[in-house]
């Protein structure tokens, strides 16, 4: 038998993957005196998407997907423990603490693999105590979008 020859095969090109991800850095101290408050990153590093708007401090999901987070706090060095949580709308997803009993830096961090719907939004609360900025950079908030549902 000839060799069978192969059909012509249409060639469609794949739509381009959104890109999302960011990285912010907080420049200044921030010691607010009530409990429950929003964290702002006010300096950007990357915000591929533009998704994170540092005037709210808030990431807001372009699309359904899973999303991962990723932050470090120092804290302040005063004698008051310092409390994160990481929130998706108005619900806690995992929380940070440190405190040693004195007033030191430390460092508070964790991270989250969050299924995400179009138009939730992802943002850090300082629950209680005060953080340390700088321009330095030490406390970080990052995000990207692992795969799209």
């Amino acid at each position: 038998h000839p060799p069978t020859a192969l059909l012509p095969m249409p060639l469609y090109p794949l739509s381009q993957p959104l890109r999302v991800a960011f990285t912010a850095s907080r420049t200044a101290n921030f010691a607010p005196g009530n409990l429950d408050q929003p964290i702002v990153f006010d300096q950007l590093h990357s915000n591929l998407g533009e998704m994170y708007d540092t005037h709210i401090g808030r990431f807001t999901c372009p699309m359904n997907g899973t999303y991962v987070f990723i932050f470090h706090i120092l804290k302040l060095a005063i004698n008051v423990p310092l409390y994160i949580n990481l929130m998706r709308n108005e619900e806690v997803m995992v929380s940070a603490y440190a405190n040693d009993g004195a007033p030191d830096h430390e460092t508070a961090s964790n991270h989250a693999i969050l299924p995400l719907f179009q138009g939730d939004q992802v943002w850090l609360r300082l629950h209680r105590g005060a953080i340390y900025g700088s321009t330095w950079k030490y406390s970080t908030f990052s995000g990207f979008l692992l795969y799209q549902d």
